[in-house]
């Protein structure tokens, strides 16, 4: 999904798993899976359809 969407929109992926945090700072991040544009949580603790994030990332373009 992200591999398409890349080709219609410069932007750069970060893939975060919360097993690289400790205690404390795991429990700051959003809820597995998420989604954060521009430092906004934008999805979380769902899975979210190519629409979805493509609606998300058109209103931040």
């Amino acid at each position: 999904m992200v591999t398409d969407l890349k080709k219609k929109y410069p932007f750069d992926v970060e893939i975060v798993k919360k097993t690289s945090f400790g205690l404390f700072q795991r429990a700051s991040l959003p809820k597995f899976p998420a989604v954060e544009i521009d430092g906004k949580v934008v999805f979380e603790g769902c899975d979210i359809t190519q629409e979805q994030l493509e609606a998300a990332i058109k209103q931040r373009s």
